[in-house]
């Protein structure tokens, strides 16, 4: 087996907090993986940006940047997100490079590449 298809499994299996998935169960989890990553690549695409994921024929996928494997679904929005975040820049989040995390001046936790809190990453606006 190769380093990829080990570190995927150890990946894979740290996802699902020692809980045992069927078969089937694993299929779906996957097959919703690819598709919201597949769904990514085409609003990139349609944008004008680099797609966030790579697809490979097999299924695999993998962040584009980095190669780093994809385990769960929303990880797919959180990538996304995170790229966005890094493209645009809106300024009201400091970006630590290294944790590759967003946080609000208050310290909190609002975008990194497997978390979105949504409280956090889109400011209050008064109505």
């Amino acid at each position: 087996m190769s380093e990829i298809g080990r570190r995927l499994e150890r990946l894979e299996a740290l996802a699902g907090d020692g809980v045992d998935e069927t078969a089937a169960e694993r299929g779906e989890r996957l097959r919703g993986i690819r598709e919201r990553a597949t769904n990514a690549n085409a609003r990139a695409l349609r944008d004008g940006r680099i797609p966030p994921f790579e697809v490979s024929t097999d299924g695999y996928v993998s962040c584009s940047c980095d190669g780093r494997p994809v385990v769960t679904s929303h990880q797919t929005s959180a990538e996304e997100w995170y790229m966005r975040e890094l493209e645009a820049s809106y300024g009201h989040l400091i970006h630590d490079e290294e944790a590759e995390t967003f946080r609000t001046h208050e310290g909190n936790l609002a975008l990194s590449r497997y978390v979105v809190d949504i409280r956090y990453l889109i400011p209050d606006r008064p109505l």
